[in-house]
């Protein structure tokens, strides 16, 4: 029975009809209640036995040599197997609280703990950038399988522009207007620790120049540098 329904959810998601799922086990729709008062008991516990197979993933990558590619090892097969299952991709994507069942819960709760886990070794370890917390992830991971499923020879490409943004490389993508900004263009709380144009490093507490424009670099060092480099550019 559950087999027939890890079957039929994973094609269809939460939205596979009860009767299907009994004639694919080949037993009645009485038997199946007999044994789980509501589909939504049923798509729990398929749920939870589907995350925790990933967990396990994530627990036998925790104590790897290299922390980062341990950390983008792991999002690659959560979101290649979220990718060809319906149900574990809605469940990725079930973050508002009380919408997750008791049993898929702990699943995810597990989920969350050994993601961030690996996270915060891949951090340390200075493969990924810091600025990023374990939700951002989860988010990331749920709405990249959700874009990845049915694209065939295309799959995977989506998720190696994911990887390459969470790296801790310096030439990540820097947004001045709009993105990140709350209502009434207040800055979130991560928008207010400004970044060096040339380094990278977090700008000082007073972020304007003595122009009284923002401020692009955190010291002379960096803006005699970005100066040679448009002079050689110019020249």
């Amino acid at each position: 029975m559950l087999a027939a329904a890890r079957a039929s959810f994973a094609a269809e998601g939460g939205m596979a009809p009860l009767g299907a799922i009994a004639e694919r086990a080949g037993v009645g729709a009485g038997t199946v209640y007999r044994h789980f008062p509501s589909k939504e008991d049923l798509f729990e516990a398929v749920i939870a036995d589907s995350v925790e197979g990933v967990v396990a993933e994530g627990r036998a990558l925790a104590a790897a040599v290299d922390p980062g590619a341990a950390f983008f090892g792991f999002l690659e097969c959560v979101v290649r197997e979220a990718s060809l299952n319906r149900a574990l991709c809605e469940a990725f994507a079930r973050e508002a609280p009380g919408r997750i069942p008791d049993a898929a819960a702990g699943a995810r709760h597990e989920f969350g703990d050994v993601l961030s886990v690996l996270l915060r070794r891949s951090q340390e370890a200075g493969a990924v950038r810091a600025d990023v917390e374990a939700a951002d992830v989860q988010a990331l991971v749920a709405g990249c399988a959700a874009m990845e499923q049915g694209r065939g020879p295309g799959a995977g490409v989506l998720t190696a522009v994911m990887c390459d943004g969470l790296r801790a490389e310096q030439a990540v993508t820097k947004f001045r207007n709009g993105m990140g900004e709350g209502d009434g263009g207040a800055a979130g709380p991560r928008d207010e620790i400004g970044r060096c144009e040339m380094c990278g490093d977090p700008l000082p507490g007073d972020r304007t120049s003595r122009a009284g424009r923002p401020a692009r670099f955190c010291g002379a060092a960096c803006r005699q540098k970005a100066h040679r480099r448009r002079t050689r550019t110019s020249g």
